[in-house]
């Protein structure tokens, strides 16, 4: 199992603005520090290599490499506005934020701000990425729900189009959840109307509604999806086990009568994780708690106690970046633009390779540079003799061409002719 660490941040921005934790010890591996605080639903890894958060007060983007407690001058980017929420794709290479109402889509290897759109009327409160990359859902303080295409909003040729648009909730939405099964993932909602609503993200139908005591603020489920946890204004964590049949499609979760609650937060609960195991849940609060519970006898197992209100907390992998003396990023991430550039006809595609064209075109020399190629003998073999099957069928259809033309060429030699 890979292990993993914790990274919290709170609204105090005294020390630092994020950190990172060993669950297992309680120890505090490494500190980003920076003088602003950081707003909720505003901090992500990109790509493996990179911490990614927004300033609550000011128009901007800060980035650390995971290994670097200072940010990155040089990446610090300024957006069009306070950014309200933002989200990493799982793949590195884009990253959506918004600012009130709108949504902003940057490409990280040219810094592009390849699309800026809206369907939201009030202030988007939370994003999603799916697993794959290829979506990801808002929910804002108009209590709407929208799951969008990413390359369909990248086309901005055309009015940027959502794939499903959710209007169940009569409350603000507060988070987001959404499955590990790429374009057939269900899609999880929690608002402050008490409701939690599970969605078929493939066909855009409401699957559950479960009814609460208490406002939603934060919903999370464990990697095999039987287990869904949402937390509550009231500081409890609500348990709900998605197997136990039977049910209709609207149901009253009582904690009297049905459910696991745990109990251990004075304040709101803003942040839920589950572990790779799903023996773990990590819990933040506005009472400045960050609790790791063992969920089978929902017991507290460690806690952490920061500065001020907890606006992140979330169990990630320990990727190898966390420790290396040097980073050896994944990804090509330059600064982000504030504005849409110009999609003329001069624009440039670049191609992003550790090989010149040279290598690239000439396949001998690019096998002999690429290790990853070179150590497939078989691989190798079959491209060379692929390149002279190709020559051989080239030489054959030279010589039926010069064959065909000197027949229909020379003079005729049959009885027919003069």
């Amino acid at each position: 199992m890979t292990k993993e660490v914790l990274v919290t941040s709170d609204n105090s921005g005294d020390v630092w603005s994020a950190s990172v934790w060993d669950p297992s010890t309680g120890s505090l591996l490494m500190t980003y520090r920076n003088p602003s605080v950081i707003k909720h639903h505003c901090v992500d890894i990109l790509g493996e290599s990179y911490m990614l958060a927004a300033d609550v007060e000011k128009s901007r983007l800060y980035f650390w490499a995971l290994n670097s407690q200072i940010p990155i001058s040089s990446l610090s980017s300024s957006t069009p506005g306070k950014v309200s929420a933002l989200a990493c794709a799982p793949n590195g290479h884009y990253v959506i934020a918004a600012t009130n109402e709108n949504i902003h889509v940057w490409q990280t290897s040219t810094g592009k701000l390849l699309r800026t759109f809206s369907s939201h009327y009030q202030a988007v409160t939370c994003l999603t990425f799916s697993s794959d990359s290829s979506r990801f859902c808002s929910g804002g303080e108009d209590s709407l729900v929208f799951l969008w295409g990413l390359t369909s909003v990248m086309d901005d040729k055309k009015h940027a189009t959502h794939i499903h648009k959710f209007t169940h909730h009569t409350g603000p939405v507060k988070d987001l959840y959404l499955g590990n099964f790429g374009q057939r993932a269900r899609l999880v909602t929690v608002s402050l109307d008490r409701t939690a609503r599970i969605y078929d993200t493939c066909v855009g139908t409401l699957l559950l509604t479960l009814i609460f005591d208490a406002p939603l603020t934060s919903v999370c489920m464990n990697v095999i999806e039987c287990n869904l946890f949402v937390g509550c204004v009231d500081g409890n964590i609500r348990q709900f086990e998605m197997r136990n049949p039977p049910r209709n499609l609207e149901y009253h979760v009582s904690e009297q009568k049905n459910g696991i609650v745990f109990k251990g937060h004075t304040g709101s609960v803003t942040k839920l994780s589950v572990s790779a195991n799903c023996i773990t849940l990590v819990s933040a609060s506005a009472d400045g708690n960050v609790n790791l519970w063992d969920i089978p006898s929902q017991q507290i197992t460690r806690t952490f106690t920061l500065k001020g209100p907890v606006v992140t907390a979330m169990l990630t992998p320990a990727y190898p970046n966390f420790h290396v003396d040097k980073l050896k990023p994944r990804i090509l991430v330059r600064s982000f633009q504030n504005t849409t550039g110009s999609h003329k006809g001069d624009s440039v595609l670049e191609i992003l390779t550790e090989f010149s064209g040279s290598e690239l075109l000439n396949p001998e020399c690019y096998l002999k540079s690429n290790k990853s190629v070179d150590r497939d003998d078989d691989a190798k073999t079959k491209l060379m003799e692929s390149i002279s099957e190709n020559k051989r069928l080239i030489k054959i259809n030279a010589d039926l061409y010069n064959n065909l033309v000197k027949n229909l060429m020379s003079p005729k030699t049959n009885g027919l002719s003069n």
